[in-house]
């Protein structure tokens, strides 16, 4: 059987995706009830799991998938569902005998190009989408097969909205969204939604509380267990090293470097480890894991594989809160592991008066849902889930002012 292959940074699919059924056989089950809400850290694998989901549909399923990152508004959201549906034969037919006011638009699709009918939906609604857009989706309730929407980085499109319009419209829109899910009779449509970001941080923000997501039924993708972390670094230095035999010693240098295995910073260390072993012509070993570790994945080059995990903190803060966002990552990258009281002290200390007691909290499971930092419950202490993300925060961001 032909094994995985690298695909940093993209979606992995087919043979790529490594060992992710019970995921997705949780994410099946639990849809019998409710929708989902699927968390993760950025890059570990939600997406390729979601998108499995739609290239591998249950028989009695239509799946869309959507990509919420690049929208900006509620109608944003809606143009897309209904564009989306457009692909499918059997589902355009449905809504152009169903909707009502969609019909003139429909109508279009003959006559002009899709990105033009996107146009016409959004301004056909941009007046009035809760009413548009509730009255599209009730429709579904009478399509004779189940229907799923997955939906991608839905934190990022309320953060888009709360940007470009304000707080109000993007709280307007989280409780559409939930009436939308609550309908009656709608037990054929569900919703998967995922998030590589903090979305409580966002609920905060703009006054919608829990509540607005509290109907989702909510699984987490982790890391992989050693067991299947070794057969998936077996399965690459094989397939993509061309190894015949793989001492066990090499995989486990790997693991041990890497810590947490997290298939994206495995895939990174065992590429940058199999280039220099083929630029030195030699067996692949421990000294040349470390050299390819230390001089590449931590190097320069290859600052685009983490640079996003800095740079996003501007995203989510204003610019005081940054500043002391970064001082306790920081803080727990120096020291690897930290006592929380220690870090609610440092947190005082740092915002100097300007922040609530109460944002450390938030910031806390914010570090947490997005860094790699966890927090053990027994020891009432975080450390780092990566040491690669340690390392790498320590090497190039170890200048944060007291």
């Amino acid at each position: 059987m032909e094994g995985p292959g690298f695909v940093i940074g993209n979606i992995a699919k087919g043979k790529d995706l490594w060992d992710r059924h019970e995921e997705i056989k949780s994410i099946w089950r639990a849809l019998e009830k409710s929708s989902v809400l699927l968390k993760a850290p950025r890059r570990f694998g939600k997406s390729s799991i979601m998108y499995h989901l739609y290239e591998n549909p249950q028989p009695d399923c239509t799946v869309f998938f959507h990509d919420t990152e690049g929208m900006k508004s509620p109608e944003d959201f809606i143009t897309g569902i209904m564009a989306n549906a457009l692909v499918d034969s059997r589902f355009k037919k449905f809504l152009k005998s169903t909707v009502k006011w969609g019909k003139n638009i429909f109508k279009l699709v003959e006559e002009v190009d899709v990105a033009e009918v996107r146009i016409k939906i959004r301004d056909g609604i941009k007046d009035n989408w809760q009413e548009k857009g509730l009255e599209l989706i009730s429709t579904l309730r009478e399509f004779d097969r189940r229907i799923i929407f997955i939906l991608d980085e839905l934190p990022m499109l309320v953060q888009n909205i709360e940007k470009k319009h304000n707080p109000q419209t993007a709280f307007d829109f989280l409780h559409w969204f939930r009436s939308v899910r609550q309908m009656p009779d709608m037990e054929k449509i569900r919703w998967i939604v995922g998030g590589s970001i903090g979305i409580e941080h966002i609920l905060e923000r703009i006054k919608a509380g829990t509540k607005t997501i509290n109907d989702f039924h909510i699984l987490s993708v982790g890391a992989f267990s050693i067991e299947d972390g070794t057969a998936y670094v077996k399965a690459l230095l094989k397939n993509e090293g061309q190894l015949a035999r793989i001492q066990p010693a090499i995989i486990e240098k790997i693991l041990d470097i890497v810590g947490a295995p997290v298939p994206y910073f495995l895939q990174i260390l065992v590429y940058e480890s199999l280039n220099e072993m083929r630029l030195k012509q030699r067996t692949l070993n421990k000294e040349i894991i470390e050299r390819a570790y230390f001089e590449k994945v931590l190097g320069p080059a290859s600052r685009t594989y983490f640079e996003h995990y800095f740079t996003r903190l501007k995203d989510y803060y204003d610019e005081h809160c940054e500043h002391v966002a970064k001082r306790l990552i920081l803080e727990v990258a120096r020291k690897g592991k930290v006592d929380k009281n220690h870090l609610f002290k440092l947190f005082r200390q740092t915002c100097k008066g300007k922040l609530t007691d109460e944002i450390f909290s938030h910031l806390m499971t914010d570090i947490e849902n997005d860094f790699y930092v966890s927090y053990s419950v027994n020891t009432k202490t975080y450390s780092f889930t990566t040491n690669v993300l340690r390392e790498w925060w320590l090497r190039y961001y170890d200048l944060v002012e007291e």
